[in-house]
């Protein structure tokens, strides 16, 4: 890899891929090693996946933070154990979902947005005792991960054939739309399960803009990568930014506190020399008006 090049990709994830097979394949068209993912979308899914690369994987935490945008289809009487069409069916009631109403299912829908306690499915990718649930399911091992607590900004029915329903979600993170899924047939008393899945956004980063591999492919062997290439400090946009005098910058570099008595609106707040590059992340010290050196990148 070129060097200089960090940043983040915004790859338009095929189906049949897993989000490890997409940075083994940059990792192979950069030759790099130091390439991850920020937020994992399942083989059957499609859309924004943000992949980081050199200095830009010490931003990933940042960006698994930002909100998310999907469009998903929902097939109404069926249940999987996966809550999704890769999973064995449990139970069945394809006339009931078949005649589900327009009225019913946008009821049920409006049940599940807001601040809402969600159960992820047996078969993800959080780990117990440090096994992914999947593999442990896998084996035949009972599990179920906690409840976590997510918040659906909207969810919107965007097509209406049952037993197949369409619906546009907008979520925080950490939402599984599988489970959403599995809620809404719950809630309609027919069982359901996702039968595809698009994310459409991550924060800023939108499916109209995301590149595919091909592309990628081609960028990487003509030299043009730039174009694909959004500087890592898109994931820092939250934190308010500063600009440092020179000797300040250097203090930050060598991994020094400064003095800087502003009061900021964020906890974290992006530094940059005076040439516009960014230097660190910073956080408070050990008073109000000092900031120590969070990440430093450059």
């Amino acid at each position: 890899m070129p060097r200089g090049t960090d940043g983040i990709l915004n790859i338009n994830k095929p189906q049949g891929l897993t989000s490890h097979d997409v940075v083994a394949a940059v990792r192979r068209m950069s030759q790099s090693t130091h390439v991850g993912h920020a937020g994992t979308l399942d083989p059957m899914a499609t859309g924004v996946l943000l992949v980081c690369m050199g200095q830009a994987t010490r931003v990933v935490e940042y960006l698994t933070d930002h909100d998310k945008k999907y469009q998903a289809r929902v097939r109404l009487g069926v249940e999987t154990d996966t809550y999704d069409a890769t999973g064995r069916v449990i139970a069945e009631q394809a006339a009931t979902g078949s005649a589900m109403t327009l009225d019913q299912v946008e009821e049920a829908l409006q049940t599940l947005a807001g601040k809402i306690t969600q159960i992820p499915p047996a078969y993800s990718a959080i780990k117990q005792n440090g096994v992914p649930m999947y593999k442990l399911a896998r084996r035949g091992i009972p599990v179920e991960a906690e409840a976590r607590q997510v918040e659906i900004y909207s969810i919107t029915l965007t097509e209406f054939s049952p037993p197949d329903v369409g619906i546009e979600v907008h979520c925080s993170k950490g939402t599984y739309i599988r489970s959403l899924a599995h809620d809404l047939g719950a809630k309609l008393g027919c069982g359901a399960h996702l039968t595809a899945l698009t994310r459409t956004a991550v924060g800023q980063f939108n499916l109209s803009d995301s590149a595919t591999l091909e592309e990628l492919r081609d960028a990487f062997l003509s030299g043009y990568l730039g174009r694909f290439l959004n500087p890592l400090d898109e994931a820092l946009l939250a934190f308010e930014a500063i600009l440092l005098e020179p000797e300040a910058a250097q203090r930050i570099r060598q991994g020094n506190s400064i003095a800087f008595g502003q009061s900021r609106s964020t906890s974290l707040v992006r530094a940059y020399s005076a040439d516009g590059q960014l230097v660190a992340l910073l956080e408070h010290g050990d008073s109000p008006d000092v900031w120590k050196p969070k990440k430093v990148f450059f």
